[in-house]
């Protein structure tokens, strides 16, 4: 499962939308001072997301994304189902961040939604 980010209005283009897996963008939507619902479904003024964005992009400590490791469990014989998750490589988020930022740039105006 992923999550889209496009602009409202916009047709599909290359430029138009950033696709991400459920698990980073409930992160990335933490970390940019966003929560995001059960749905994973939301939507900000560009204006707003790009300052966000911006703010993320500061070279600061509280900014660095260390990523995260991938990890699974469950499956046979352990009477759960096997989860998998496949982790996050350093410095994933401030990398989405610019991709969005990018996307909100584009927006001017309008509004930025996710689903």
């Amino acid at each position: 499962m992923s999550v889209t980010f496009t602009v409202a209005g916009v047709d599909d283009d290359e430029v138009s939308y950033v696709n991400v897996a459920n698990d980073n963008a409930m992160e990335l939507l933490y970390w940019l001072g966003l929560s995001p619902n059960s749905d994973l479904c939301g939507e900000a003024p560009a204006s707003d997301l790009a300052a966000r964005c911006r703010r993320r992009l500061w070279p600061i400590a509280r900014n660095e994304d260390p990523g995260r490791p991938g990890a699974e469990s469950g499956g046979p014989g352990t009477g759960t189902a096997r989860c998998i998750s496949f982790g996050r490589d350093p410095g994933y988020l401030p990398r989405v961040a610019t991709r969005l930022l990018a996307l909100a740039e584009r927006a001017g105006e309008g509004v930025v939604r996710w689903s």
